[in-house]
């Protein structure tokens, strides 16, 4: 994964600025409602074990970096530990009714409530925060929703979905890029679709059942997702070079992203086509973008781009001809059919609506994925613990740059604090639900139904951390 020191150092700043970023926010949201309704805090630490560094603030509360940097946590006056979850009864029996006062477990039941979810919904926050200004600052990449390639033998094919087809709705929702496409699909394993198409001017209901598929991740692993088979319009993107073609001499490789011919930009392969044809084999300059070299600038590693003169060739293949330098397309975008990219900005109100459709998204791909856990329908390898969180975060880094970096810590953000709602003891969500039952019961659960509770959402942290570590291991080749 890294190929110089430079990258694994880039590689682990990463991870560290992803989980102390979403880890000190989460915590930030227990604090600040703690300190809204009066509560004392001893100490605000971002790791656990012993301190590496810190400071005293004049509240008295201990900030501070601990040694091992995969949690926090916040510890209010009167707790025996550093989960809130049991007091420490002889410090509260000698303690004075001034000290009571701040004390959090002598706040009322809907002040607790609030104060062990500020957390979580602090993570939703600065998810929504990081979507909005990566939106606004960076607008979106959307690639129309016309079919570009059908696999052969998965639903799409069967159900006889083309190449060229533009996708209108799918049971009856419209249909605006190609991502809308797949956020569908990929909760939708084993239910049946009403695709509307466009072909030829004429509009189709074409019903198509997504199953699981092996596919590649953002990094090229295989994971088996929710799919019919389809990819969309590429265009100008090289996929293979003809062995001793010129094209070998001047560079080109596969993953180039033709941008432009002779100055003029490219939006679709016809546009990439029609250049070739009228340069009638005169020697022609090529802007392609592709992947920055390693181990350059490691902080803003997304693309290059790279001008090159080459000579071009025309070739037929099949029944549509395909205009190429001497490589062959990935696709062939289909007459009468929209640009396949569309460069999207938003004012900051559509920013903040689209960064909560993205932020809804990944609740509901998680209940999704975790409902096929139960059914035993799941690829289980997608989970993954801290040592997977720390590799994405490392190849983040490194292949894709800060801004995917602050990205993937929205993503990360989401999801930790949706774990943390859950009604499991010992998350937020647990000490929640034991609240609500003191409210409904009029005194709460006795402390052995508590000491139980907690030792049963212990056991079951501790058995997901460990399945997910055994996945992140066998994923790196550890355990084969």
């Amino acid at each position: 994964m890294f190929e110089s020191p430079v990258d694994f150092l880039f590689g682990g700043l990463g991870f560290l600025f992803v989980i102390s970023l979403v880890v000190f926010v989460h915590e930030l949201g227990h604090f600040m409602a703690g300190r809204l309704f009066g509560i004392r805090i001893d100490s605000f630490s971002i790791g656990f074990g012993r301190e590496v560094l810190g400071f005293t603030d004049r509240h008295g509360t201990r900030w501070k970096f601990s040694w091992l940097p995969l949690g926090g946590y916040v510890k209010f006056w009167g707790d025996e530990g550093v989960s809130s979850s049991t007091p420490d009864k002889q410090k509260l029996q000698n303690a004075s009714t001034a000290d009571l006062s701040q004390s959090f477990h002598h706040k009322a039941l809907w002040q607790k409530a609030i104060v062990s979810a500020a957390g979580p919904i602090a993570n939703f926050v600065l998810a929504m925060v990081i979507l909005t200004g990566l939106f606004l600052s960076f607008g979106e990449f959307a690639a129309s929703p016309v079919i570009g390639a059908v696999k052969p033998g998965l639903p799409a094919e069967r159900a006889g979905l083309r190449p060229g087809d533009l996708v209108t709705k799918i049971n009856g929702e419209p249909i605006q890029s190609f991502r809308d496409i797949v956020n569908i699909v990929s909760v939708s394993a084993g239910r049946t679709l009403q695709f509307q198409i466009k072909r030829q001017n004429e509009l189709q209901n074409v019903p198509v059942t997504p199953v699981m598929i092996s596919k590649p991740d953002g990094f090229g692993d295989p994971i088996k997702d929710p799919g019919i088979g389809i990819s969309p319009v590429i265009p100008g993107e090289i996929e293979a070079i003809a062995p001793n073609s010129p094209a070998t001499l001047v560079d080109l490789k596969p993953g180039d992203f033709i941008v432009a011919v002779n100055t003029q930009a490219l939006t679709n392969f016809a546009d990439f086509a029609k250049a070739i044809e009228q340069a009638k084999g005169k020697a022609i300059e090529l802007v392609v973008r592709r992947p920055a070299p390693l181990p350059k600038k490691p902080w803003n590693r997304a693309t290059v781009q790279v001008r090159l003169v080459a000579q071009p060739t025309t070739v037929s293949i099949s029944d549509v001809d395909r205009f190429v330098l001497e490589a062959t397309g990935v696709s062939v975008l289909a007459k009468g059919a929209p640009q396949p990219y569309t460069n999207v900005t938003f004012g900051l109100f559509d920013a903040v609506f689209r960064a909560g459709d993205e932020t809804k998204f990944i609740v509901v791909k998680t209940f999704y994925f975790i409902g096929q856990l139960f059914s035993g329908s799941a690829d289980y390898q997608q989970l993954s613990g801290p040592i997977g969180i720390a590799t994405v975060s490392a190849k983040v880094t490194v292949e894709f740059g800060v801004v995917s970096l602050i990205n993937l810590a929205a993503v990360l953000s989401v999801s930790i604090g949706l774990l943390n709602l859950f009604p499991i003891p010992m998350l937020d969500g647990g000490h929640i639900l034991y609240y609500g039952i003191e409210a409904v019961r009029g005194r709460p659960l006795g402390d052995r139904a508590q000491e139980l509770g907690f030792r049963i959402g212990l056991a079951f942290v501790l058995c997901l951390l460990l399945f997910a570590t055994w996945n992140d291991l066998t994923k790196l080749g550890i355990f084969g």
